[in-house]
């Protein structure tokens, strides 16, 4: 048979290098130790094996084959593993030369290697740029800025964890605290945080059962005064008795009994006040007089009988006692030298021809009367500048001559010729100079008048029961009966050039200056437990002293004395704007009358105050049934009430206060007794 293939020389010979470097032999040579040889392949052999017979004859394909051929087919059958004949047909691995030359049509297939591509989600503000791939090498790249500190990347804010505040600190901890420099705080030169609280100095008050002195029934107390040099403590009541009493925290003295008593007066001691010496001791009464009694002899060496109306309050001269000044009620201020004998004038018909009178310096008349006119275009000026046609038109002038004058207080030594008044009409508290000559034909005009609250000029006026000045006279405290004790400073009781204020004792006034407008109070002290329901209600100081300190106490309604203390390194204080200015604390305002306040349902239409108001006072509660009224604070330190109970408490200072608290009514523990009202938790601070 035939060969269906023909040589071609040039194909064979170049088939004979192959199998030296094909794949198999290489890998055959390197798995076997003796190389093998390739088997030989002649050209006829070659060709017989690769080339087709339709290639050769032209003719169809032929349905004979060899034994090679059938193999070979068997062996290239692409689709021998699909179902259902059902393939693609595949492009030839073997490649014939002499093929491609006769049939120019026969073309390997290519596989499409485009890929649909994405739109290009640019922002418009995008420079259009070609692909890096095609970018020119001759582009010149953008300048990169090299910065010689890291950049500054926006972080979200990362707000702190809250600082968990402890408990209110004991002494003990907050002396140890600031011991390595912990809550120090600068303030006007103080210290805030001096290792105590304003509790500790209030919370030491107790009451026992050996500690109340009842007075008989029928004749309640309404004034008491302590002694300057001693533990006597006088007691006035409605009969006109005076008591002494030993206030001292002795344990041999007797507070239950009476040191001694006796009747100066007919009618009610309204007021009481001893001597620099305690060698006198001057009283003010209801039947119209006040009296000047040596307390040795208990006999009245002087007589002061001049008011028309009950005396509201009597008072020595700081520097000199010869020199009295007494308030009444008919709303004149008398200015009394113990050392002149008073006139025909002067006579009482209580006491009769006879008696010591005593002759009066100086009369302040009208000494708070509104001697204010308002003009038609809105000015305020005095009656001495009203026109004529006028002056008598009494709707227009609204005057109010008999105003009562319910407090006095002088300034102390070196300052002493100075007064202060105060009155039921307003909150408003006057200066005079009593060295200087006051017109008796109308009403006198003070050196000076402070300001009002804000609140009062928005709603109605306040009386002032009492004025009590601070231990070095810097401040003064003004009991109004708004349940509110202001503050005032001193030196700014008057504004301007004012000579009257001057050390010097050589000047002479003929006539009093002009009217001055002093400034209005400072802050104000206020508690739920404390208001002034009745004149009765006044205030009295502690003077600090060895390790006690300043305390302001005031009588209550409510039955129950409240103590304020009065250092101001205890009020809040907030920073300032210019933090290292040489001026007073700027306390932080806040409404004065909350929705809480026991205050609102009392004076329901007041505003909000525009001054700071404290509420850290301490009550002293169980010890009266019934309004307290005066309050004084005797030599040793303890504290003397008197209530409409008829009884008399004295409020010393220990731990049995603390027991108190926290003992019970087991077995009879707080039978008869009082005690400090502290914030809960205090007691618990040193355990």
């Amino acid at each position: 048979m035939s060969s269906p293939f023909e040589p071609h020389h040039g194909l064979c010979e170049l088939v004979s290098e192959l199998p030296s470097s094909s794949p198999s032999h290489s890998a055959s040579s390197m798995t076997s130790r003796k190389p093998k040889k390739p088997p030989p392949i002649t050209p006829k052999r070659f060709t017989r094996f690769f080339t087709p017979r339709s290639s050769v004859h032209g003719s169809s394909h032929s349905n004979s084959l060899g034994n090679s051929g059938r193999q070979l087919r068997d062996i290239t059958r692409t689709a021998v593993n699909r179902p259902n004949g059902l393939h693609k047909t595949t492009p030839r691995k073997t490649v014939n030369f002499a093929d491609i030359a006769a049939d120019k049509q026969m073309r390997t297939p290519q596989v499409n290697s485009r890929k649909r591509k994405a739109p290009y989600l640019s922002p418009e503000s995008s420079p259009v740029q070609s692909s890096p791939s095609k970018r020119s090498k001759f582009v010149t790249p953008q300048p990169i800025t090299v910065l010689e500190d890291e950049p500054a990347l926006e972080q979200p804010f990362v707000f702190p964890e809250a600082i968990r505040r402890l408990k209110s600190l004991g002494s003990t901890s907050r002396m140890l605290q600031r011991s390595f420099g912990g809550i120090l705080g600068v303030g006007r030169g103080f210290h805030r945080d001096h290792c105590s609280s304003w509790e500790e100095q209030t919370s030491n008050f107790y009451s026992g059962p050996d500690d109340c002195h009842q007075l008989p029934q029928g004749a309640p107390p309404f004034s008491t005064a302590g002694c300057n040099s001693n533990s006597l403590v006088a007691i006035g009541d409605e009969d006109g008795w005076v008591h002494l009493l030993d206030a001292s925290d002795d344990a041999t003295s007797d507070f239950t009994r009476a040191h001694l008593s006796f009747r100066p007066h007919t009618n009610a001691v309204m007021d009481m006040q001893f001597s620099s010496d305690d060698a006198y001791l001057a009283t003010g009464s209801g039947d119209q007089t006040a009296q000047i009694i040596d307390v040795r002899t208990q006999q009245c060496v002087s007589v002061l009988s001049k008011h028309r109306s009950s005396v509201k309050q009597v008072r020595f001269q700081p520097s000199e006692d010869k020199i009295v000044a007494t308030s009444s009620r008919d709303g004149t201020v008398q200015i009394w030298d113990l050392r002149c004998k008073g006139g025909l004038d002067n006579i009482h018909q209580l006491w009769g021809v006879d008696a010591p009178y005593v002759g009066i310096i100086r009369t302040l008349t009208a000494a708070h009367a509104d001697n204010s006119f308002v003009s038609p275009n809105g000015a305020s000026t005095t009656t001495a500048k009203i026109p004529k046609e006028l002056l008598g038109k009494s709707e227009a002038l609204s005057r109010r001559n008999e105003i009562s004058v319910t407090a006095l207080s002088f300034l102390p030594t070196g300052r002493e010729h100075l007064l202060l008044t105060a009155s039921d009409a307003s909150t408003c508290v006057k200066v005079w100079d009593i060295r200087a000559r006051y017109s008796r034909r109308g009403p006198a005009i003070p050196i000076s008048t402070t300001r009002q609250p804000e609140s009062h000029n928005r709603h109605r006026h306040f009386a002032i029961n009492s004025l009590t000045l601070s231990g070095d006279a810097a401040r003064l405290y003004a009991l109004s009966k708004d349940n509110t004790v202001y503050a005032y400073s001193t030196s700014h009781l008057i504004l301007g050039v004012a000579p009257e204020l001057s050390v010097s004792t050589s000047a002479s006034h003929r006539y009093a200056s002009i009217g001055k407008e002093g400034l209005g109070p400072m802050y104000g002290f206020r508690h739920r437990n404390f208001h002034a329901g009745s004149f009765y209600v006044k205030a009295a100081l502690r003077k600090a002293s060895g390790d006690q300190p300043e305390l302001l106490a005031v009588g209550s309604t409510d039955g129950c004395p409240v103590v304020f203390p009065t250092d101001e390194r205890f009020l809040r204080h907030e920073p300032s704007r210019d933090e290292g200015a040489d001026e007073l604390p700027q306390f932080p305002a806040r409404p004065s009358l909350s929705r809480n306040s026991s205050s609102t349902s009392r004076f329901p239409n007041l505003l909000e105050d525009q001054i700071p108001i404290y509420e850290h006072g301490t009550p002293l509660v169980r010890g009266h049934d019934a309004e307290v009224g005066s309050v004084s604070f005797a030599k040793s330190g303890t504290l003397v009430s008197i209530s409409d109970d008829f009884s008399v408490r004295r409020w010393k200072e220990g731990p049995q206060a603390r027991e108190l608290r926290s003992g019970g009514e087991a077995d009879g523990r707080r039978w008869r007794s009082g005690w400090a009202i502290v914030s809960e938790g205090f007691d618990d601070d040193d355990k």
